[in-house]
């Protein structure tokens, strides 16, 4: 198959800054990182309006248009420093998310979770929203993703080959990606996913961020069909290189409703903490989401 030459420089580029964020020093990856993020939003500006636009809707008069630029700065360059973080996924060890990664969200699901049967993960664009994943897959979760399949097959089987080496279970949205999920699931397997995607069609609305979002079904039908909890999570970057996650008590589905009321129940109910845990801290949140998730929804 022929593959266009803006597929193969991005593909050069992203394996030739994998070499060099690998083989420097953690803290040095970060700080080139930071100037690269510096570069984009000071100089190149890429979508800097946009977010502190999104930011002063969603937070109102609780911060000034400065806040809301260093709150855009700040969810910017943590976007450079996950990339970072990615794709160094190859070298991290458990030695390594303990040190720099506050855990006991692991240990509170355990704690609540007897494994028997599946659980969903539901994180939010936050922190290093892969990061949680994958080390807490490295302390023990049966963690596992889905992902759909990048215009770029290069980059497609580049990122393919970081997510195996880090031991998670990735499933492409192909034919046969729902039963796999379901199956995953009733084997006692972690579907850790990221609810808060608009839909590209038709989905579930709920409240969220002071506006009306349409959200991609997938989460609360999971936990209805395969009758399994639900742990709202958020993971937070403190300074440059620490994280923490935060976990809520499980959400479950409830037999007693009928199908779509549930959905709806469980949705709304998911995006409420989020909502309250991007409040608290609207600098972890991504601002930069092309699909912005209260843009208007559409049915065409």
């Amino acid at each position: 198959m022929k593959v266009r030459l803006k597929y193969r420089m991005e593909y050069a580029a992203l394996k030739a800054l994998s070499r060099v964020v690998c083989v420097v020093p953690y803290r040095v990856a970060l700080a080139l990182a930071a100037i690269l993020a510096w570069i984009a939003f000071h100089g190149v500006r890429f979508r800097v309006k946009e977010a502190v636009r999104r930011i002063q809707r969603v937070m109102g008069d609780q911060v000034t248009p400065r806040e809301a630029r260093t709150m855009a700065w700040i969810s910017l360059r943590n976007l450079f420093f996950n990339v970072v973080e990615i794709l160094r996924f190859p070298r991290m060890t458990e030695s390594w998310v303990d040190t720099h990664v506050d855990t006991s969200g692991v240990e509170f699901i355990r704690e609540r979770w007897d494994g028997s049967n599946g659980a969903i993960l539901a994180v939010p664009h936050s922190g290093n929203w892969d990061l949680a994943g994958v080390g807490a897959n490295i302390k023990g979760l049966p963690i596992f993703f889905m992902a759909r399949r990048q215009k770029n097959p290069l980059t497609d089987d580049f990122l393919n080959q970081m997510r195996a080496v880090t031991g998670v279970e990735t499933i492409l949205t192909d034919s046969g990606a729902l039963r796999k999920v379901v199956r995953n699931l009733k084997q006692g397997k972690v579907f850790a996913l990221l609810p808060d995607v608009r839909a590209r069609e038709s989905g579930i609305p709920v409240r969220f961020l002071g506006g009306e979002a349409m959200l991609a079904t997938g989460m609360e039908a999971f936990a209805r069909h395969a009758h399994v909890p639900i742990f709202p999570a958020y993971a937070v970057r403190e300074g440059w290189s620490r994280h923490r996650w935060i976990v809520h008590e499980p959400v479950y589905s409830d037999p007693s409703l009928d199908r779509d009321t549930d959905q709806r129940r469980i949705m709304q109910e998911v995006m409420t903490i989020f909502d309250r845990a991007i409040r608290e801290r609207p600098e972890q949140y991504f601002w930069y989401n092309k699909r912005w998730i209260l843009d208007p929804f559409k049915t065409s």
